[in-house]
């Protein structure tokens, strides 16, 4: 009843923040998307390191909008691939050692933080997202040792099952602490902490189809144990991460009713060496695509008096043949309403960079032979 009920907290806290979630991106898109292209014309270092700090301000801000959002997707199914869990756990540690190593060092301070053995046990996952758990619970680790000590990480595969066990020399948590932890927002870092690591980490466990608990005592430290089904090597094919092919210059309309988000997105378009035409509506898409010829079309999800839907409906009936990208601050996991099969060829979430542009072009384009 417990876990239903937290499971519940976390979905309908997604769902209500689901909409602010999208206003931020489409302001993050058009922040993160200038700074990139001011940054490409400017020479002068001071001012390229004001827009490198600009940009890392805005990734940053689409991580936490990204993980607010990870909660609205509680029971949606995600590609799993098959994954090595010590090689996981051996990222999480390298992530992290600039924290607990360098800086301690800097603070008189030691840290040990060590895989107690190989973990060879695979699962089946999202790699970046089993790392984050792993991360944030190697970071709530050192946090709670603000005198130096040890965390200890080990895994045991019985029964079917992977566990993970994280066990550090910390000041320990109390009771009424420990039946918190998991809950969003609930931070005891102060200004310091969001209250979202935890909360994330422990949606991210469930939708793997396992469980996180944690049990600690005040001076003694703190245990979490994490289980995760098995999976065997022979049943998923390790994800194959093939080179990408360059991809010719095409013709691109944009449609998008967010001025600046439509003017950035064509403009990274235009440097990528593509022909860019921006309209801001659909019915002016249709028009456009009836007078001229492209490629691909990237359309915005959410617009007035025609959404990015209709629009993708519509250009299926009459040029099945058109690749169309959803463009959407809602995130990836994006659903037609109807539930209609092959509406669109790719989608990108907003804020995106010249990167996730280019990756999803060239994937789009691989999957349909163009170009």
């Amino acid at each position: 009843r417990e876990r239903a009920s937290q499971a519940d907290k976390l979905r309908a806290l997604g769902q209500l923040a689901s909409g602010v979630a999208h206003d931020f991106n489409n302001a993050l898109a058009a922040i993160l998307g200038r700074a990139q292209l001011m940054r490409r014309q400017i020479q002068d270092p001071g001012q390229t390191r004001n827009l490198d700090i600009i940009q890392t301000a805005a990734e940053d801000a689409a991580a936490t909008v990204r993980r607010i959002q990870t909660f609205a997707r509680q029971s949606q199914a995600k590609e799993f691939e098959l994954l090595e869990a010590g090689s996981l756990l051996r990222d999480a540690i390298e992530i992290t050692r600039t924290r607990w190593e360098n800086e301690a060092r800097t603070r008189g301070l030691h840290y040990e933080v060590e895989l107690s053995a190989p973990c060879e046990t695979y699962t089946a996952g999202s790699a970046s997202e089993l790392r984050e758990v792993f991360v944030n619970l190697i970071v709530n680790a050192v946090d709670a040792m603000p005198f130096g000590g040890q965390l200890s990480i080990s895994c045991e595969r019985k029964d079917g099952q992977l566990y993970l066990r994280f066990a550090d020399t910390g000041v320990g948590m109390t009771e009424e602490v420990r039946e918190r932890i998991f809950e969003p927002f609930y931070t005891t870092k102060g200004m310091q902490g969001t209250g979202l690591g935890l909360a994330v980490s422990y949606g991210i466990i469930e939708r793997h189809g396992g469980h996180i608990n944690v049990e600690s005592e005040v001076g003694k430290g703190t245990v979490f144990e994490i289980d995760l089904p098995v999976a065997e090597a022979s049943t998923l094919e390790k994800d194959a991460h093939p080179a990408q092919d360059e991809t010719a210059s095409l013709s691109i309309l944009v449609v998008d009713d967010e001025d600046v988000v439509r003017e950035t997105l064509g403009e990274m378009l235009a440097i990528l060496t593509h022909r860019v035409v921006l309209v801001k509506s659909g019915r002016k898409a249709l028009e456009t695509l009836s007078a001229q010829h492209f490629d691909m079309v990237f359309t915005d999800l959410s617009m007035p008096e025609m959404d990015g839907w209709e629009v993708a409906r519509e250009i299926r009936r009459r040029w099945p043949e058109m690749l169309v990208v959803l463009v959407t601050g809602y995130g990836k996991g994006t659903e037609p309403p109807t539930g209609e099969k092959n509406l669109i060829d790719g989608v990108i979430g907003k804020p995106f960079d010249f990167l996730q542009v280019t990756e999803t072009i060239t994937q789009v384009t691989n999957k349909q032979g163009v170009g």
